[in-house]
């Protein structure tokens, strides 16, 4: 059996968080095996959830424990409107977590768009569809994805009820659902 080479690059690959690379590739030099278990990226970065706790409008955790922050959008701080509508549309209920170029944040959050009410598991586009270069984009999606025709899109839905304000990132790629949004 060929011995896997573990490489930075290699790590970030299977998307496993820049903090946690040195420590990791340490774990290597002295030893550690479980490369074959590391699955890294289905714990973080999961599929599908159920929502147990709103944080805030924007935020809410997963009730395996990951904390998810909606990309795309911004409720205002401390807003127990916008909280009230997150939670009215989501809370208690499954939902998909559809990824971007920017897949989480300095507070160790994840970012996602927010499917609910899919038909069954939906094929989203890979995480780097519209990467072309550093700030360069395809043209940005507009319909559901297969297996969501049925499903919303959480962030549409709370811009289309006033609960929360489009957020562009300034000097970064368009995100997949950006134009959808305006």
């Amino acid at each position: 059996m060929k011995k896997k080479r573990v490489t930075a690059d290699w790590l970030r690959k299977i998307g496993v968080k820049e903090v946690l690379i040195p420590g990791l590739i340490l774990a290597g030099v002295l030893g550690w095996t479980g490369w074959n278990k590391l699955d890294e990226k289905k714990v973080r970065f999961p599929e599908s959830g159920v929502v147990r706790i709103i944080t805030d409008g924007d935020t809410f955790e997963l009730q395996s424990g990951v904390r998810v922050r909606l990309i795309g959008i911004n409720a205002p701080a401390n807003d127990a409107r916008s909280k009230d509508g997150l939670a009215r549309l989501v809370e208690d209920k499954r939902v998909w977590l559809e990824y971007d170029r920017y897949q989480d944040d300095k507070y160790g959050r994840v970012l996602a768009w927010i499917w609910m009410g899919c038909e069954e598991t939906p094929k989203f586009t890979p995480p780097d569809y519209m990467r072309l270069s550093f700030n360069r984009s395809r043209p940005g999606l507009t319909e559901n994805p297969k297996g969501c025709k049925k499903g919303k899109l959480v962030q549409e839905e709370l811009i289309k009820e006033g609960l929360v304000k489009m957020e562009v990132y300034k000097d970064r790629g368009e995100l997949k659902y950006e134009n959808r949004l305006k």
